[in-house]
């Protein structure tokens, strides 16, 4: 039985290597009822991946980071594939330590030792443009076990600095937005697949008009809300050029000052079982697709809501966010088997059929905290959360009587809802502006919106120069 669970789950990663988004759906339904019911296989060792006999390895790798709270238990998964390894992992301050986090940065990246670096909070472009990190196409390329088919190579793509991947982004995250069913069928309006922040502002404006009511946008938005997709419309990294004084800049400024509030607003209602707040309240609803506890709006027959739809920019990019971003300095003494640990990090792996609550919880957020970058990884973990919450799900279901899960049968619905995700996976292409980015605008911007001390062409003009500035550095 044992054997009859790999062989499936090793055909259904050779089924999702046929492109991304190209899968045959019958196959993969298929592939997915040998699976699961295989159940009687017995678990793996949690975090183990479907090689049956890993290679030997030997040596000794040091570890930094600054964000990654699960790097232990990963560390311990590995090391118990290979006793022959052994890892000191180096922890950087606290999380408000900014002092701390420079440090880390200098000592990281000028060859203060780690053979494994977090580079979350850093400009990944400026230390490969200095030589202070490997290309990962290059361990890839000489490596006949990685298969770059099984994963989101969309993503790696939207991270390329002059044709190179210099760090790796083990997961990831996007936005959707819930649409009012109410509110666009009293407006016989039908929304597009995509939609930009102008279509969104646009649609509020179409649907005020023809019903006579005056939803707000999104719950919990605020002026910078679509600050990190629109940005990268306006520089660019490999030539280091800006040109946020372009009038398409300017238009963006004016029309979010005047469409969006000024104030936060806390009212952070997220669709998850009640939806009565995007009946006429609400026009958008974030629907960030992050993991596997994500699924429930999609298979409750929720009388509110449709959708989602994709944000994309004006350029009609889909951003993503990388998650748990791992590079290799140029300066390791270790650089193939600090390769060997990224490659067990992201790589296929069995999910365990049987674990009490406690050890599935801290195996999800060891291993499915959000969007695998391995695409076979995404269906299996997003699945895996879902059985696992599901009985705490259907408790709080309780509380809302006239709630009902979508007809059409839990698992085919549970299926199409994946492949669906699947196929926006595969359509993101841009990583959102980096904080960095974010933070040598942020003090002209909130001149611009909170306090009226700039105008619109102030405001471009300051971050252009700021931009310019930046890249060159």
């Amino acid at each position: 039985m044992k054997k009859r669970l790999t062989a499936g789950l090793c055909a259904l990663v050779m089924l999702l290597a046929a492109g991304c988004g190209r899968g045959d759906s019958d196959a993969y339904r298929q592939i997915n009822s040998q699976i699961s019911q295989s159940q009687d296989a017995g678990a793996p060792a949690p975090g183990a991946p479907r090689n049956q006999r890993p290679r030997e390895l030997t040596g000794h790798l040091t570890i930094k980071t600054f964000w990654d709270e699960q790097m232990e238990t990963i560390i311990q998964d590995f090391t118990a594939l290979h006793p022959g390894v052994t890892i000191d992992l180096v922890k950087a301050g606290g999380e408000n330590d900014v002092r701390s986090l420079d440090d880390y940065g200098t000592q990281t990246v000028s060859g203060g030792g780690p053979d494994l670096v977090d580079m979350a909070g850093f400009s990944v472009w400026k230390c490969a443009r200095s030589g202070l990190l490997c290309d990962l196409y290059t361990f890839m390329d000489r490596d006949p076990e990685f298969r770059r088919e099984d994963y989101y190579t969309n993503v790696w793509e939207g991270k390329e600095y002059q044709g190179g991947l210099y760090s790796m982004p083990c997961s990831f995250l996007y936005k959707t937005y819930w649409v009012s069913r109410p509110l666009l069928e009293e407006a016989g309006i039908h929304p597009p697949d995509t939609l930009t922040y102008q279509q969104m502002l646009q649609l509020q404006e179409e649907v005020a008009a023809a019903t006579g009511e005056s939803p707000r946008l999104i719950p919990g938005m605020n002026p910078y809300t679509f600050f990190y997709t629109e940005a990268l419309s306006y520089y660019d990294l490999e030539s280091r050029t800006a040109r946020f004084s372009d009038p398409a800049f300017l238009d963006y400024l004016r029309l979010t000052k005047e469409k969006i509030p000024v104030l936060p607003n806390n009212d952070m209602d997220r669709v998850v079982y009640n939806d009565s707040f995007m009946e006429k309240d609400y026009l958008f609803s974030d629907m960030s697709i992050s993991s596997g506890s994500d699924l429930m709006p999609f298979l409750l027959d929720h009388k509110n809501i449709t959708g989602p739809v994709l944000l994309v920019n004006t350029a009609g990019d889909a951003s993503f966010r990388s998650m748990r971003d791992y590079a290799i300095p140029s300066s390791s003494k270790n650089q193939e088997l600090a390769w060997e640990f990224l490659k067990f990090y992201i790589g296929p792996r069995e999910y365990p059929e049987e674990m009490d609550s406690a050890e599935a919880q801290k195996y999800y957020f060891t291993y499915c905290a959000f969007i695998p970058i391995n695409r076979a990884n995404f269906f299996q973990s997003f699945r895996f959360w879902h059985r696992y919450t599901r009985p705490f799900q259907e408790r709080d279901m309780a509380e809302y009587p006239d709630l009902r899960w979508k007809e059409g049968g839990r698992e085919a619905l549970l299926q199409r809802t994946l492949e669906r995700i699947d196929g926006w996976n595969c359509q993101v292409s841009r990583e959102e502006a980096e904080g960095e980015i974010f933070g040598e605008c942020s003090e002209d911007l909130a001149a611009y919106y909170y306090h009226d001390l700039l105008t619109a062409e102030e405001t471009a003009e300051r971050i252009q120069n700021r931009m310019t500035i930046f890249l060159q550095e």
